[in-house]
């Protein structure tokens, strides 16, 4: 049997073609209806917090998105502050047995104020003063302690002190020679480092020969804290800007070079005779409670500020 597609002339098509068109338009108003009803004030009400890029505080849509189990602190940020606050943390620990800290591998204190911002973290970790568009979040910001950054080397390098000439002239490529003639090693960390910036701040013959540096590729550039402690541990005659903390807490097989004829200690940062540093500052979405809170406060205490004297920290509520 041979079946035939009807016609546009056949009634029964016609019909059918009607019953169709009836049954389509129904479906539309359905839609249009149900969009009205409920889409429409969704809409509304969502508009603002999409056109500014972020939540506000104040929207019904700023919830706290990570539930996490009671007794149990969050942390991360940048990899400056992670010695000292790991420390902390296992004093803290150790006073309170029941509570647990996890301080993550360094993000960056970009990824520390995000990652507090969006409720990842209960505290973010920042090792340089928040950029416009992160103040502009109104996370709170607390800050715990100050630390030196030093050019620190590798053992094998015969030096003990070096001037701020010839820190510039080393970055530069135009000192390139221990006193015993070795060869100098420079290792240097990405742009926008906290370290770099700090030096730079303070020194800015040392910002124009960083920056050339990165331009000409002139030296060996190294992405993270772990790695840049390694590499200088590692490598004969290297030179690289740090942290005399880190050096302390992580007992590593380096040596802070004197700037200057100046140590890098409390009292030379106090009064800013030694003027490369930084400040490291928890960062919260709104002030902390809780276990955050407690925490924040041990950090402030006597026990906690005596940790830090210890290796090389200064205490920040005490920087005048």
């Amino acid at each position: 049997m041979t079946t035939h597609a009807p016609t546009d002339d056949d009634p029964r098509a016609l019909a059918s073609i009607a019953v169709l068109w009836a049954a389509v338009l129904l479906g539309l108003a359905g839609v249009a209806a149900f969009a009205a009803v409920v889409l429409a004030p969704l809409v509304a009400a969502t508009a603002e917090p999409f056109r500014e890029g972020h939540v506000p505080k104040d929207s019904p849509l700023y919830l706290r998105s990570t539930v996490r189990p009671p007794g149990v602190l969050h942390l991360a940020g940048s990899g400056t502050n992670l010695p000292l606050t790991r420390a902390l943390a296992d004093a803290f620990t150790a006073r309170n047995p029941g509570v647990n800290l996890v301080v993550y591998e360094s993000i960056g204190s970009s990824g520390g104020v995000m990652a507090a911002y969006d409720d990842v973290v209960d505290l973010g970790l920042v090792s340089r003063p928040l950029r416009e568009r992160e103040a502009a979040l109104g996370v709170v910001t607390i800050p715990y302690a100050r630390i030196p950054v030093v050019a620190a080397v590798n053992l094998h390098v015969p030096d003990a002190a070096i001037t701020s000439r010839e820190l510039v002239d080393i970055y530069a490529g135009r000192k390139t020679r221990w006193s015993d003639g070795s060869p100098i090693v420079v290792l240097q960390r990405e742009p926008g480092d906290s370290g770099h910036r700090a030096v730079g701040e303070a020194l800015p013959a040392f910002a124009e020969a960083d920056a050339q540096a990165y331009r000409d590729r002139r030296w060996r550039v190294i992405l993270h804290d772990r790695a840049m402690q390694e590499a200088l541990a590692i490598t004969p005659g290297a030179i690289g800007l740090i942290d005399p903390g880190v050096i302390s807490l992580e007992r590593l097989p380096l040596r802070a070079l004197r700037l200057d004829g100046i140590d890098a200690n409390e009292a030379s940062v106090q009064s800013k005779r030694y003027p490369f540093f930084k400040d490291l500052a928890f960062v919260a979405v709104e002030e902390p409670s809780g276990l955050a809170a407690e925490f924040v406060r041990f950090t402030l205490g006597d026990e906690a500020r005596a940790l830090m004297r210890a290796h090389g920290y200064v205490p920040l509520p005490e920087v005048q």
